[in-house]
Parts: C-alpha cells; structure tokens; sequence
C-alpha cells in the first residue's frame, strides 16, 4: 500500500533538457564555467546533473540559460537576477544521480526583491 504524498512544489516543472553551462558565485569571485544538463525547469528554480563535483548546498550560481528559456522564465518570473545571459539562484537540492558517475543539482532562482540593493551590486561586481 503506498503512503500518501503531499505535492509541496510551488510551480510545476516542465522537462527541459539541454546543455548549458554554469558558474559558482563566491565573494565576488566567479569561478570558472562548467558544463552541465539541465533537466527540468520551472518558475523558481532548475535541476541540472553534472558529472564534476557539485556546489554546495546554500551555494550561489549563475546559470546561463539559452534564449528561448531564458524568455520563459523572465515572463513567468518578473523579478529574477538576470546577469550576462544567466540567471543567479542558490543551491538548495543535491542528490546522486547516476551512482558514482553523476549528481543532480537542484537550484532556486534569486529574485530582486530577496536581496538588497547593495547585495545585489557586491554579488554582480565579479
């Protein structure tokens, strides 16, 4: 008999994969881009998998999405931090995804109203 489940997911979340790349925001310093696959996505956030060592939880990135989801997202969601093609999120899911080969990432979009306007300067200055 299987137990109950509660939906707890804000926005639904739409299967989207393609390759994009991604960047890891630390103190102003943007670190180099490394290449990963998204796999889903929805208003607030994605989840991608890659095969190098993940960012960790609470981490802040930039994600550069192509055109066409970029334009979704920004209709979707007016408030996002769009960067240089990219949008910023934080970190706030990991899980293996293919045993010992891969890890799923799962990121939650940063919005303009979530952070101050200085916050906002000191984190794009990189």
């Amino acid at each position: 008999m299987c137990a109950e489940f509660e939906e707890h997911r804000e926005f639904l979340r739409v299967g989207h994969e393609s390759n994009v790349e991604y960047r890891e925001v630390k103190e102003s310093k943007i670190s180099p881009k490394i290449e990963i696959q998204t796999r889903n996505v929805s208003a607030c956030g994605l989840l991608f998998r890659t095969t190098h060592i993940p960012p960790a939880l609470s981490s802040m990135i930039w994600v550069e999405l192509d055109s066409r989801m970029m334009n979704v997202c920004s209709e979707v969601e007016k408030d996002l931090l769009i960067h240089k093609g990219g949008i910023l999120g934080r970190v706030v899911r990991l899980a293996e995804g293919e045993p010992g080969v891969s890890y799923d990432v799962g990121i939650c979009f940063l919005r303009k109203k979530d952070m101050d306007e200085n916050e906002i300067k000191k984190l794009l200055a990189g």
